[in-house]
């Protein structure tokens, strides 16, 4: 997906913090494991380093009331190689690579929810920064000749662990099947990307019950116990595009989510079925590879 085609789930700004993590530290394993292969850096890598700035408006969780509106500066990474791509939006780990056929890491993410802030959960615990990752199947089901314009199908399995401070927790399993279009033209000084895609998410009770459950110590009048079941959690359409003009890159996106069919629908935490996020983005990149 591209880099403000972000899940909803209010992933997109989990993809901005955690992403920005994993590109520090990706960026710096990749190269060895090129060097251990037998490969050149230079072989190996392309990328592009820069300083953002961005906006973005977002529920506090799939079916909340409440939303944020943040601006924020961001670091600018691209970093393509034969085990690791970096995106702006994503981060891949390539373990195995065909021509049409690849097996990566996906990974996806939630923010921290404050209870306080939020009237659906006033007087319950605060929803921990969640972090997933798991492996993903990519098919390319279509390009064109020249390979301009691809359609890919993924399937990832992650697994979800919340973290408060220092301790991490278990919080079940996402399957998220998506399809994505990705048209490019140009180079990366002078190009235009538009990206388009369309995600069905599934998960385990547990990682339902931990978002959308109610236990009986924080129920009210208006807020009943509720236990949620696993299941399907929804769907996402988004659209975005990016144009690159000398060392600077401008983008925005909006995603949709429809909540309606949920497993989960009935929760007294679910406000509304039907949500938008959107953003824009400026970026001045100060390095990139030659080659």
């Amino acid at each position: 997906m591209h880099a403000w085609l972000l899940e909803i789930k209010a992933v997109s700004l989990s993809s901005f913090s955690l992403i920005t993590f994993l590109c520090f530290i990706l960026c710096a394993l990749a190269p060895l494991a090129a060097h251990a292969s037998g490969q050149s850096e230079s072989q190996a890598s392309q990328f592009e380093i820069g300083l953002g700035l961005g906006g973005i408006r977002f529920p506090d969780y799939p079916g909340a009331d409440e939303h944020r509106t943040l601006l924020l500066p961001f670091p600018y990474v691209i970093y393509h190689s034969r085990y690791l791509d970096v995106n702006r939006d994503q981060v891949r780990g390539k373990l195995l690579s065909g021509k049409r056929l690849s097996l990566e890491v996906d990974f996806a993410g939630s923010v921290a929810v404050d209870s306080s802030r939020d009237h659906e959960r006033q007087g319950m615990p605060n929803l921990d920064w969640i972090g997933e990752a798991g492996p993903a199947l990519r098919y390319c089901i279509w390009n064109n000749f020249e390979e301009t314009t691809q359609v890919f199908a993924v399937l990832p399995l992650r697994a979800a662990v919340g973290a408060h401070a220092l301790t991490l927790h278990h919080r079940g399993f996402v399957f998220a099947p998506r399809v994505e279009l990705v048209h490019h033209v140009g180079d990366d000084t002078h190009g235009f990307s538009i990206d388009s895609g369309v995600s069905l998410i599934y998960g385990s009770q547990d990682y339902f019950q931990y978002i959308y459950g109610v236990a009986p110590q924080y129920a009210n009048p208006e807020r009943p116990t509720y236990t949620a079941p696993g299941g399907y959690g929804g769907y996402t359409l988004s659209v975005g595009g990016s144009l690159h003009r000398g060392d600077m890159v401008y983008g925005s996106f909006i995603s949709y989510t429809s909540l309606a069919g949920a497993s989960f629908v009935n929760s007294p935490l679910v406000s509304r079925t039907h949500d938008l996020t959107f953003g824009v983005m400026l970026a001045w990149i100060f390095k990139r590879s030659t080659h």
